[in-house]
């Protein structure tokens, strides 16, 4: 048995709280948090990801756990169509989700129409079997919020306003008491 397929199968955790001890409980997926090999192992795991975009103006972008598909078309209502298809097509991200034992959050999903901000182009909710997605005017991706008309002003307020709580914060810890 190779080293990494020894390292994924036949594991087991328990649960310590409150002075108790858990029976020892399976483990039938994902990799030990922490564990050195995660970020190449992953890489590995979530490659399908990538393929799923296979046609004009579609494209996928993945870092680590995090996945954004990308659809450019005319119109939102052309784009949110070409990505329901990316979901739902047959070897999709839900057939992903489905086949490597990872339900998809759709709480986590974030939708956003980029175009210039003097643009009047309507934006749509995304239509999906399960749910519908409402438009976001940001959201973060590794740590950078990006909006919809691609300014940096939320970002900067989010972190001037990070920067601030932290400043107050040493400044507590400084003063003389």
């Amino acid at each position: 048995m190779g080293f990494i397929e020894k390292m994924l199968t036949d594991r087991h955790t328990t649960l310590k709280y409150d002075g108790h001890t858990s029976e020892p409980i399976e483990i039938d997926n994902g990799i030990g948090q922490g564990d050195l090999l995660l970020m190449v192992l992953y890489q590995y795991y979530n490659v399908d990801l990538l393929d799923i975009p296979s046609r004009k103006n579609e494209d996928a972008l993945a870092y680590v756990n995090n996945t954004i598909l990308v659809a450019t078309a005319e119109t939102f209502t052309k784009a949110h169509t070409m990505l329901a298809d990316m979901m739902t097509r047959e070897g999709g991200a839900s057939e992903w989700f489905r086949t490597h034992n990872s339900p998809l959050d759709y709480t986590k999903l974030a939708l956003i129409d980029f175009a210039h901000r003097s643009s009047s182009k309507a934006r749509t909710v995304l239509h999906l079997s399960q749910r519908q997605i409402e438009t976001s005017t940001s959201t973060k991706y590794l740590g950078v919020i990006v909006d919809q008309s691609l300014g940096w002003k939320v970002q900067q307020a989010y972190t001037i306003g990070k920067g601030t709580k932290w400043a107050a914060q040493i400044r507590q810890l400084a003063r003389p008491t």
